[in-house]
Formats: structure tokens, C-alpha cells, sequence
């Protein structure tokens, strides 16, 4: 039997019998609004009554209708936002030569605009890696390319092994790592056209008999399929809080330098804790190579050009020799040129014009290892799919399992005097809460988490076409994907860039 996952239904707490605290408070105002209508009614002032009786009603149905997969009083702040962003005119961005940053600064749009590039230098002294260091949020934030093997065609006992391992990974993530300055972390995978058309690539370097037909053969097959071909990107993105690792750095000298070192040393140990879990790793992001992956995301037609860079042909000796520009992308230019929002379900980025899905709930039924396969092989679009997760401190998880309990058992308690029906969404929240518990108390890590997919078109239709085809996948494997309207320019630098964001962080004891 291969290994199944149960999630859990969408979390109610901070609820009484299902229902938010805002949505409490909207329907008790709301019948405030009508017990005052009714007084003025039998006073005699009718206008005023009904006008209380009209607030009564809009009040009651803001609170409790759903529209787009959110509660009304949740679109109220993202409303307000959008409009306040649109009348100050923080909704359109500019960059290239109209930025205001220069040197070692990064040029992004909205809340990443506080990052700014530190190069740490490895162990061997030559390999160089990226870190973006954000100055307003105090992280530390890095990227891990990988690939893994191939998980459909494997046999069910190795695919239960492999998930063993990597659950494994995640602990030794979620404790010893989080114990040493590590926030969240997050997996992000994105399919691409192969424009260098690697398998060409390949057969050109790697055949000896090209005047075989086999050879023909082959090559009319991989040229055949280089307008089609597609590549997947994956990349293991860490961040840590400097404020929890501040005496080390400190000590190491407390300049940028020593924050290298510091957070280098972490960085080894994840990567081999990755590999221990059976997922090939191919070295953490050197500045050009970060700035390659941010610099294409915000401008799609330049993928070319970027995997066209450093290529080599032979020198008077005879030897390899680099020509042209250096593999990557400068990494001051890792920003876009200009980024604007379009309506409320768009954003426009250079060449690209992208909308985010959020993944508002998770399979209800068993699922297997490969219930996402189909949304990384199934369509020829452009897009990326980010799961982003938030160890849970374990004395916060403790507390915050305690307090599900309380509520699921003080909801169960009043349903039973009100007489009221359990439905069986209920009853599998109750199981999940539990569930939960029985895993914390064996060991296992609570993270907060959320899976964003970002689609990316060149044109609006071609985007609509594509975000049907994402949600048909979400939904054949059982998902609940919404857009998220308004929000679609910290979506993007959430879904679709490499740098960890997007939850909020952790405040008082919830979790």
C-alpha cells in the first residue's frame, strides 16, 4: 500500500459553533439594529424604523454571506487596502533607471522592496551564495536547487520510503533548525519552456556514432520537440530571523561578513539533511544564478536569453573557454521594470501578465504521494507552485492543541443543549483535532502552511485559459482553489518569487 495523507478541514478556530467572531458580532449588531427598529415602529417614527431595519438586515447578511470563497467582514481589509494603494497610486511600480535604489539594494515592488544582496563566500573559498537580506523584517533568506527522482514510476514500498525520509527532513527542519533562527521555509517549483532544449543539448555532446540512423532518428525526435518541451525548476527556500542568531553574529564580528558565515553553516546542514531524504542537490543560488530566477519570473520572454548565457567553445590550448555573458543575470537588475495591477484579479509584470491561486482547502478524502502530479504535467503554461510553511514553536502547539480541544469540546456541549444537529464536517474537524494531538505527542512538527499556484500568460485570454485548466486539476484532486482578487501583487511576490513570504508571522499563541 502506498502512504496516504488526510488534511485537515479549514480551521474554525477562534469560532463558536462555526462561526468567526466577526460574524458574531455583525449579526448581534444587526439585532440590536432591529430591537431599536421595533421601538422606534411602535413610537410612532416609521422612516427611522425601517431605516434601522434596512441596517438590521445588511448587517446580518454582510456577516454571514460567502462571496469568491471569503466571508464578507475578510474582504472588507482587503477592499480597503486595494482602494487606498489605488487612490495614492502605490498600485503601478517602476524600476530599471526610474528606481530610487542603487548598489547592493534589490529593486522590488511593495514589501520586498526592503531587500538588499549579501554574497557569503563557502568553505572552499570560490563558490559564492546569495543571501537577501531584508532590512525592515530583519531575515536572512536563501535558495536551494534541487531535483528529485522520479516518484510516479516508483514502486509503492520505495515511494513509502521516500516520503518517510522526507517527513523526516521536515522534523529535523521544524526543530533543530528552527531552534537555530530558522522561520519558515518553502518549496518552490515552477515549469518553464525549455528554451535551451537540454535533451538536444544533450544528444549533441554526449553521442558517439552521429552518422548512425539512430542518431538521425534521435535528433529529428529532440528537435521535433523543442517548441513544446518544458523544464521544472525546483527550489528549496529558507529564512532565518538574524534577531535569534544575533549573539553568533556578534560574536563572529557582527558585520555582513559574519552574517555570512553564520547563516553558511546552517546552510550545509540543510542541504545535507535534504539529501539524507533522497532529493538531489545542486548547491544554494550564487547571487547571478537568484538573480536569474527572480529576473525571469518578472520577465518571462527573457528565459531565452538567460539559459543561452555562459556558454563555451574552445580556447588556443585547446581547453574550454567561457564566452559572452556570465550564466545568470546581474544582480542588481533582478527586479522588474515596471509591475502594475490590473483590475482585481491581475498583475502585469514586463513581459508577463500572471494571476495567483490560493489553495483555500486542502483534499478532505485520503490522498496518495501523487495527488499533485497532474498540476506540474498536465497543461503547456507557465506557472509556479509554492508551499510555504511556519514551524510551530512546540510549547505554542501544545497550547494550541489544548485550546482546539476546549473548542471543539465546548461547541460539542452547547450543540447538545440547543439541541442543534452535528453535521459531519464537524465531526471530521473533531477527528482532525485529535489526529493532530496524538501527532504532536509522537514527535511530529506542527507547521502553518499555505500552497499558492501562480499562472503566467501573455495575454488575458490566454491567462483565463490557463487559470481554468490550474483550477480543473485543483479541483479533479479535490482542492478548493479561490483567485486572490485584490491582493494580486503581494500574491505574485509570494507565489511566484523564491523568497519564503506570504504567512504572517505568529502572534500571542495562536497557531
Amino acid at each position: 500500500m502506498s502512504a496516504r495523507f488526510t488534511f485537515p478541514p479549514r480551521s474554525t478556530r477562534g469560532a463558536v459553533l462555526g462561526f468567526t467572531w466577526s460574524q458574531i458580532g455583525g449579526v448581534v449588531v444587526g439585532l440590536i439594529c432591529a430591537m431599536i427598529g421595533i421601538n422606534l415602529l411602535a413610537a410612532g417614527h416609521t422612516w427611522p424604523a425601517i431605516a434601522m431595519f434596512g441596517a438590521a438586515v445588511l448587517l446580518i447578511v454582510l456577516a454571514l454571506l460567502r462571496l469568491k470563497g471569503r466571508r464578507v467582514t475578510e474582504w472588507l481589509p482587503v477592499i480597503a487596502g486595494a482602494l487606498v494603494q489605488k487612490a495614492t497610486r502605490q498600485d503601478r511600480y517602476r524600476g530599471g533607471i526610474f528606481a530610487a535604489n542603487g548598489g547592493d539594494l534589490l529593486d522590488l515592488p511593495g514589501a520586498a522592496a526592503g531587500y538588499r544582496w549579501l554574497t557569503a563566500v563557502a568553505a572552499d573559498g570560490v563558490t559564492q551564495v546569495g543571501l537577501l537580506h531584508h532590512r525592515t523584517e530583519k531575515t536572512v533568506t536563501a535558495a536551494l536547487a534541487c531535483t528529485g527522482g522520479n516518484f510516479v514510476l516508483a514502486d509503492p514500498d520505495d515511494q513509502t520510503r521516500r516520503l518517510t525520509d522526507w517527513a523526516q527532513a521536515l522534523n529535523i527542519l521544524g526543530s533543530e533548525y528552527a531552534d537555530s533562527g530558522l522561520v519558515r521555509w518553502s518549496l518552490s517549483t515552477r515549469t518553464v519552456p525549455d528554451t535551451g532544449n537540454r535533451a538536444q543539448r544533450y544528444l549533441a555532446t554526449r553521442a558517439v556514432e552521429t552518422g548512425s540512423t539512430a542518431y538521425r532518428s534521435l535528433a529529428e525526435l529532440t528537435a521535433a520537440a523543442a517548441p513544446s518541451g518544458q523544464r521544472h525548476d525546483t527550489f528549496l527556500v529558507v529564512v532565518f530571523d538574524i534577531a535569534r542568531i544575533s549573539g553568533e553574529i556578534e560574536a563572529a564580528g557582527g558585520t555582513d561578513t559574519a552574517i555570512g558565515v553564520v547563516i553558511l553553516e546552517r546552510l550545509a546542514g540543510i542541504a545535507a539533511t535534504v539529501e539524507e531524504a533522497g532529493v538531489s542537490t545542486h548547491g544554494w543560488l550564487s547571487p547571478r544564478r537568484y538573480a536569474a530566477v527572480l529576473r525571469t519570473q518578472w520577465d518571462p520572454a527573457d528565459q531565452e536569453a538567460v539559459d543561452l548565457r555562459g556558454g563555451t567553445t574552445t580556447g588556443h590550448a585547446g581547453t574550454p573557454a567561457e564566452t559572452g555573458v556570465a550564466p545568470g543575470a546581474e544582480p542588481r537588475l533582478a527586479g522588474p521594470l515596471a509591475a502594475e495591477t490590473v483590475g482585481w484579479d491581475a498583475y502585469r509584470h514586463d513581459s508577463g501578465l500572471s494571476r495567483t491561486l490560493w489553495v483555500a482547502q486542502m483534499p478532505r478524502q485520503p490522498v496518495g504521494g501523487t495527488w499533485l502530479t497532474p498540476l506540474y504535467t498536465r497543461g503547456s503554461g507557465r506557472r509556479t507552485v509554492t508551499l510555504t510553511a511556519q514551524p510551530v514553536p512546540a510549547a505554542l502547539a501544545q497550547l494550541a492543541a489544548r485550546r482546539d480541544q476546549v473548542a471543539t469540546a465546548g461547541d460539542e456541549v452547547t450543540k447538545r443543549k440547543l439541541r442543534l444537529v452535528r453535521t459531519a464536517r464537524e465531526d471530521e474537524e473533531a477527528k482532525a483535532v485529535l489526529q493532530i494531538d496524538r501527532e504532536q505527542a509522537a514527535g511530529h512538527v506542527r507547521y502553518r502552511y499555505q500552497l499558492l499556484i501562480t499562472v503566467t500568460a501573455d495575454s488575458p485570454d490566454e491567462l483565463d485559459r490557463h487559470t481554468r485548466a490550474a483550477k480543473r486539476v485543483l479541483s479533479r484532486a479535490g482542492c478548493e482553489a479561490v483567485t486572490l482578487y485584490g491582493e494580486q501583487d503581494q500574491a505574485f511576490a509570494a507565489g511566484a518569487l523564491p523568497l519564503g513570504r506570504g504567512l504572517k508571522p505568529l502572534r500571542g499563541w495562536s497557531a
